[in-house]
């Protein structure tokens, strides 16, 4: 019954905002004008703003500032320019999302540095734009931001249950509810009519194997998790680092299969702890500080 009401609740949200979803028709063209673009965001103060300021931060590491949109689209490409404004829209849904129940702090560090660790992972497996990992981890938990607002008691029997007894948090969730967060967040993903790409990493990361076609990218998220526990646990920890590291993250068969050298995930930590601040400024200004 807790699914079907949170199914419920995720039908009544607005769906992305209608910039976001205009700039996806102009860009489907086989020739789009950059300025086209730029007018249509322009629309959007709050995407506008949103846009600007993560292109201009260390995500992107552009040796200028840019000030106009049509310059960071010619700049970045139609390509990214798609991923970027997604990110801003899908930032500007989640922020709606919860009440102040909601520790957001914890959700959006824990958030935000998985996407950055998702993003220079997919980098070194040689993914193709690997700016879309950055999104499949920024949204890995939403499923958990809806129900640590919606079911705020079962969420915190789920995290006694993973603080205390060292439970997985998906058995964890399914023992309270019935249902796990990437549930949740699937549906959450079709109700906001994102692409599977996007959809079938955030669904399956727990178990990438049952992902069709999105394998590598579900393990990454799997790894960005895992490692983004150890520095910024997310809201089934309260913010609490685990007692023992990730069995995953010394997995040589796991590391394998992306094809990474393990080796690389200091590096990978040392870059994202380089970017967070700026991200984290650049998407949720109201986070003043990242501890």
């Amino acid at each position: 019954m807790d699914f079907n009401f949170l199914i419920q609740k995720i039908e009544s949200l607005p769906s992305l905002p209608q910039a976001y979803h205009k700039c996806c028709f102009l860009l489907e063209r086989d020739v789009t004008d950059s300025k086209d673009l730029a007018q249509v965001v322009a629309t959007d103060p709050a995407m506008t703003m949103a846009v600007l300021k993560l292109v201009n931060s260390a995500f992107y590491n552009i040796p200028r500032k840019i000030e106009r949109l049509d310059h960071a689209i010619s700049i970045i490409g139609h390509t990214k320019f798609r991923d970027l404004i997604l990110t801003a829209a899908v930032v500007k849904a989640m922020s709606s999302l919860a009440s102040g129940a909601v520790d957001m702090e914890i959700f959006w560090r824990h958030s935000i540095y998985s996407g950055l660790l998702a993003k220079r992972l997919a980098l070194h497996a040689y993914l193709p734009n690997n700016e879309r990992l950055f999104l499949a981890g920024l949204l890995h938990d939403v499923g958990q931001l809806v129900y640590f607002d919606l079911l705020e008691t079962k969420a915190l029997k789920v995290a006694e249950l993973v603080n205390k007894l060292g439970v997985n948090v998906s058995v964890a969730e399914q023992k309270v509810f019935g249902f796990t967060h990437q549930d949740i967040a699937s549906a959450l993903c079709k109700r906001w009519d994102l692409p599977e790409w996007l959809e079938q990493p955030v669904k399956h990361y727990n178990s990438p194997q049952e992902s069709l076609y999105f394998k590598q990218e579900a393990t990454i998220v799997a790894m960005a998790n895992a490692t983004a526990q150890l520095h910024y646990p997310g809201l089934s920890r309260l913010g609490k680092v685990p007692a023992t590291r990730p069995a995953i993250l010394d997995d040589a068969l796991v590391w394998q299969q992306i094809n990474i050298d393990q080796e690389v995930l200091s590096t990978v930590v040392t870059d994202a702890n380089e970017q967070l601040q700026s991200v984290v400024q650049s998407l949720v200004p109201e986070l003043s500080t990242v501890k």
